[in-house]
């Protein structure tokens, strides 16, 4: 009676052994290992990127046209914008790949300069401010505005720390979770300049500058489909979310040449009208985005690795747009978007 209980559960126990065998040798093989790895090397790779990239934010409009003077029709005007521009940089950057289970962590710097400008020039009184720099509202009334124009630099610093692990999910596709941090400081300096002509002859100008810095979380997912031993098409792909601090200034000056009136503002006068600041702290979005085509070599039995890869990127930096107004309004905020050409050399020795 004794075996006749006895003996199921025996052969259950060695069923569960059995199983738990099976599964262990396939976890050691499930996700392998995709390096890439170089053969009696040190396990540190290099990499270098040259971008080529167009910044623009928006919310920096600076003019309008096609104002009327309420008595006849006015043709169609527009909303006047800046001439932004492209411009190169660089990032650099240095992994190690760790002996546990093929995780691998990686730094990486990325440094960008750009600015933009525009100006529009006019014969009629058809230009609107969307800034009302140095109370221009109240001056129209006497006089109009011939000479509008814009400029914009900005200085694009990010650096980020990630942990991840490249591994096969299939003969030809190979994904990299990643986690990691990320910290950025990004200055931008928007100027905006009326010259008035009429009964009130101004110079009005408006200095309008945001400083951001953030560090934050990241993570994402980069991806690789293999075409060839050679070929592959990468489609990489991380957010982030910055604790930041945005340190905002604006100074709104007037210089009349020309006012009869005296008053406050007699000949030649060059006064502030606006001097503000908004200094606070928020947590902002980023989301990144990057698809091209890669190729990769072995060199020496396998121990020295090469690869170039040139595709496009995008960056979505949301509601960066925190320059000082003179009315509040959620809408009036707007985006840094950084999107152009990237190619990177990666050397692993």
């Amino acid at each position: 009676m004794t075996m006749k209980y006895l003996l199921p559960l025996i052969i259950a126990c060695a069923n569960v052994f059995a199983v738990a065998g099976k599964i262990s040798d396939v976890k050691g093989t499930i996700t392998p290992n995709a390096g890439p790895r170089v053969d009696h090397g040190i396990d540190v790779f290099l990499n270098t990127d040259f971008i080529y990239w167009t910044p623009r934010m928006d919310g920096l409009a600076y003019a309008i046209t096609g104002s009327g003077d309420g008595v006849s029709s006015t043709p169609r005007g527009s909303v006047k914008h800046l001439d932004w521009n492209w411009a190169p940089g660089f990032k650099v950057g240095a992994g190690l790949n760790l002996p546990h289970d093929g995780w691998d962590v990686t730094a990486e710097y990325t440094w960008l300069y750009s600015s933009a400008d525009h100006k529009k020039a006019v014969s009629g009184s058809d230009i609107l401010s969307p800034w009302n720099v140095s109370n221009l509202v109240s001056l129209l009334s006497n006089s109009e505005i011939r000479e509008a124009r814009a400029d914009w630099d900005i200085h694009f610093h990010t650096a980020h720390l990630s942990l991840g692990r490249n591994y096969f999910i299939s003969n030809f596709l190979t994904l990299r979770p990643f986690v990691g941090f990320k910290g950025s400081w990004i200055d931008q300096d928007y100027r905006v300049r009326y010259t008035l002509e009429g009964t009130i002859d101004s110079n009005l100008r408006m200095k309008n500058d945001q400083d951001f810095w953030g560090i934050g979380l990241r993570t994402g997912l980069d991806t690789g489909w293999q075409l060839t031993s050679i070929l592959s098409l990468y489609g990489n792909f991380a957010i982030s979310g910055l604790w930041s601090q945005f340190q905002v200034d604006r100074k709104d000056t007037r210089n009349d040449s020309n006012n009869p009136g005296g008053g406050n503002s007699p000949l030649n006068t060059n006064i502030t009208v606006l001097n503000s600041e908004d200094d606070f702290h928020t947590i902002k979005g980023v989301i990144e985005f990057g698809l091209g085509l890669r190729a990769e070599w072995w060199f020496f039995d396998d121990r020295y690795h090469f690869l170039i890869q040139g595709g496009w990127e995008e960056q979505l930096w949301i509601n960066h747009n925190n320059l000082l107004k003179t009315y509040f309004a959620e809408s009036d905020h707007g985006d840094l978007i950084l999107q152009g050409f990237t190619m990177k050399l990666r050397f692993d020795f």
